[in-house]
């Protein structure tokens, strides 16, 4: 279905999709989930098994020969309200296998029956888990939309609770969890996939209003990001949360973090569901450099 916006052509066909935000319609999403988005088989060069970390379960995903120990976290989007997407899952392997390294694919439980700061605690205890339990050389913390804003948490708490930060972070649409008053924000109230009513919405089932400022919450609350590792940071066009990933890739860069910025064209929030898509494959091309860098010995 066409939209108002200039989508990339292969983005066009996905211009009729809303996330669901009414809880009604949540439990028929994510009940439907596993069997509308199954995703694809497993890769015979990897392995996969799930480990119940605390109140949620992650499934850790590694190559099965050749993997230097290396480790990325990764934490998916929906708004921290609707579970994994097949696309999610995907992408999870081919970083394990373009980066060599294993995946610990975080299935935190999600709001509306867990709120804020549950979804945050889950995060963190699977990130404190593969402090604990994983002999790897390096790690990287990732996530996309409301995944990325977790992984961002993860390391406020990790700072405070003095443990070893990893050794990059890769924020994908990063700013779920960000302030309405922003340009992006009043712009983007209809755009495909995901727009700031939804947010607002999605918001709303998350937190209580009395959690609005904790930086857990909203990251970008933080007085700094002192102490924390190098950052691949990635907008899409028409997206609602444009400006907050524009906002943190600059207070990062205030606070001497190293930032790869990239700003896709054409694109809205999720177009990486377009997984066939030459410009998509390019940008997770770019992910999957900057996590080999990271790991680089």
């Amino acid at each position: 279905m066409p939209t108002k916006y200039d989508l990339r052509p292969e983005l066009q066909k996905y211009g009729w999709i809303r996330l669901p935000t009414r809880p009604w319609m949540l439990k028929v999403a994510n009940a439907l989930m596993p069997v509308i988005q199954h995703g694809k088989r497993l890769d015979s060069r990897l392995q996969s098994e799930t480990v119940q970390i605390g109140g949620c379960t992650a499934n850790f995903i590694r190559p099965r020969v050749g993997n230097t120990g290396n480790l990325l976290v990764y934490y998916h989007g929906g708004a921290f309200l609707i579970k994994a997407a097949a696309y999610h899952k995907n992408l999870a392997q081919t970083y394990a296998l373009n980066a060599n390294c294993a995946v610990l694919f975080v299935d935190y439980r999600l709001a509306p029956r867990y709120k804020f700061p549950i979804p945050v605690m889950d995060c963190f205890a699977a990130y404190s888990w593969a402090l604990e339990h994983l002999p790897f050389g390096k790690l990287v913390v990732g996530g996309d939309s409301a995944g990325a804003d977790l992984a961002m948490s993860v390391m406020l708490l990790a700072r405070e609770k003095r443990l070893r930060m990893p050794d990059g972070q890769m924020l994908v649409y990063p700013g779920a969890a960000s302030s309405p008053d922003t340009d992006s924000m009043r712009k983007f109230k209809d755009t495909p996939m995901w727009n700031a009513v939804l947010n607002s919405r999605a918001l709303a089932l998350y937190a209580d209003e009395k959690d609005r400022h904790d930086p857990l919450f909203m990251p970008l609350l933080s007085k700094h990001f002192d102490g924390f590792p190098t950052a691949y940071v990635e907008t899409a066009e028409f997206d609602c949360l444009h400006d907050a990933g524009i906002e943190i890739a600059q207070r990062y860069r205030k606070d001497g973090i190293a930032v790869t910025l990239n700003e896709t064209q054409r694109t809205m929030h999720g177009y990486d569901i377009a997984e066939g898509a030459p410009y998509v494959q390019e940008q997770v091309e770019k992910r999957v450099l900057f996590l080999t860098r990271c790991f680089a010995p």
